[in-house]
């Protein structure tokens, strides 16, 4: 009896060791699959980053090119233009209008916004929709921002949001890259 009861409680012993070692070895390839995942945003982060940074540098050589309604070309920009033209350079195709563009990427609230993220103000009309489109080119710690974009009076230009034009005419934002 006693040898039965000792063959028992053996295979129960082998049984919750096989048990333990199979759940320790899912937790170690779970945790390794983490850090791979980890590993792997952060790669995508750095792409992204590179991205925007030639987004950004490529949108600067513009700077002072003349406000054109309906232009978008390096001999005049209207505000849409101006981003199809400088997102096209990297393959990513936008809709000609910014009321259009508003939804060609992932809405982002401000508080989140990145370099490289669109910005969508009120048109001069102040009729409420989108009527105007930037690039964000800064993001401050206080959630401000800088935004290149093709003004009316202007040109191609860098403004921030705080200026009390776009301040009052803030609409939202999308993220493209």
């Amino acid at each position: 009896m006693s040898f039965i009861k000792n063959i028992r409680l053996f295979t129960t012993l082998l049984i919750l060791l096989v048990i333990t070692l199979t759940s320790f070895t899912a937790q170690s390839q779970q945790l390794s699959n983490r850090k791979q995942g980890t590993v792997l945003e952060q790669l995508e982060q750095i792409s992204r980053n590179n991205i925007v940074d030639q987004v950004i540098n490529y949108a600067y050589r513009f700077r002072g090119t003349p406000y054109r309604y309906g232009a978008m070309s390096p001999r005049g920009f209207d505000c849409s233009g101006f981003t199809s033209y400088v997102f096209k350079r990297f393959g990513i195709e936008l809709d000609r209008s910014s009321r259009g563009q508003i939804f060609d990427g992932v809405r982002v609230k401000k508080n989140d916004l990145q370099p490289g993220d669109l910005v969508f103000f009120q048109g001069r009309s102040g009729r409420g929709g989108v009527g105007h489109v930037g690039i964000v080119t800064k993001v401050n710690e206080d959630n401000t921002f800088h935004f290149i974009h093709s003004a009316c009076h202007s040109g191609v230009t860098e403004s921030k949001n705080t200026e009390s034009y776009y301040s009052r005419r803030y609409v939202g934002a999308c993220r493209v890259l």
